[in-house]
């Protein structure tokens, strides 16, 4: 596949990828990833949407063309289901239910970061920049901080928190709610039994692997929850999965498999890494390969290179979880070895 393959899921398109459900990428600002999936759902002339993009005109003008397209208009959406609650997922959907009335779906363990996003909008960054001094990172921290970032609106609440396991109707669609934390804590992907669809929002990806933990409040173990919850999947009846980022792809089962081994192989990587003497995830990080690619950390810009740092942790985490490393805390330093 050449990268003009791969990129073509991100230009604006309005594409019915099963009969009533269109994908309509919405374009990201600054961000590698380029383009966002929403999905529009139609049955009995009412709309469910599925993450609705950045809070920015050009996300919102696009979005309200593809219900023209349809006939429609926002008046005729019903639901507002977010999949997380990061800004590419969920920063419209105050402005949608405001224009059409429809309640807003999201996770309830994603309330203490919307609280936070909301409330406490420096708390984000300095939490970053506290997480990578323990690691060792304090240099990426600093080119992170000099690069910026994009403006944030803050968030809205939503009108209902969902746990999983509930159903979601729409016409004569019924949509299982099912929890999928990994990516956030409270992240949910919406199973259309009947007709065999996945909403899979950043949990399972066609082209490049979810980046895990990256939110204020971290759970317990952010990767055992991700790979608990790939297992959760699949085995669903699911004949497509539409993603938020990359195209609509058929075959969950060889996707989640290359996934665990990506994490499997990863974990081994970094336990031959503190092996060889590294102690903590800097230098993990630094040593690993990054992206399909398999570029040097030096070469990734600092969002990405902060992504390394976190993903490095977490699976030293688990490898000290699994009892076959020890993780010291001293001096607002982590740091592993063999136990």
């Amino acid at each position: 596949m050449t990268e003009e393959d791969r990129h073509a899921w991100e230009r604006p398109t309005l594409d019915e990828v099963s009969d009533g459900v269109w994908r309509v990428p919405l374009p990201l600002p600054g961000d590698a990833l380029r383009a966002v999936n929403a999905y529009l759902v139609r049955d009995s002339g009412s709309f469910l949407l599925v993450d609705c993009g950045w809070n920015r005109r050009e996300s919102w003008e696009r979005l309200e063309e593809a219900l023209r397209q349809l006939g429609s208009g926002l008046h005729r959406v019903r639901w507002v289901f977010a999949t997380h609650v990061h800004d590419d997922h969920y920063g419209l959907a105050g402005r949608v239910r405001q224009r059409s009335g429809a309640p807003v779906l999201l996770g309830r363990r994603e309330r203490d970061s919307l609280i936070a996003f909301r409330d406490r909008p420096g708390e984000a960054r300095q939490r970053t920049v506290t997480r990578l001094g323990q690691l060792a990172a304090g240099d990426v921290a600093r080119r992170l901080e000099a690069a910026g970032s994009p403006e944030r609106r803050p968030p809205a609440d939503p009108d209902l928190y969902l746990e999983g396991g509930e159903a979601l109707l729409l016409g004569e669609r019924e949509l299982e709610v099912v929890a999928t934390p990994g990516h956030t804590r409270g992240h949910l992907c919406l199973h259309d039994r009947a007709n065999q669809l996945l909403f899979a929002g950043d949990h399972v990806l066609p082209q490049i692997t979810p980046s895990i933990g990256v939110e204020l409040h971290l759970p317990g173990s952010p990767l055992a929850d991700f790979l608990d919850s790939l297992e959760r999947v699949i085995d669903l009846s699911c004949r497509l999965v539409l993603p938020a980022h990359g195209p609509v792809f058929s075959d969950l089962r060889g996707r989640v498999g290359e996934l665990l081994e990506h994490h499997r192989l990863r974990l081994e990587e970094c336990y031959q890494l503190v092996e060889a003497g590294a102690q903590n995830a800097r230098e993990v990080a630094d040593r690993l390969p990054w992206t399909r690619r398999r570029r040097r950390f030096q070469d990734l810009d600092p969002f990405n290179q902060m992504l390394a740092v976190f993903e490095s942790e977490l699976h030293l985490q688990l490898l000290a979880e699994r009892g076959r490393l020890r993780r010291d805390l001293a001096n607002s330093s982590i740091r592993y070895a063999l136990p």
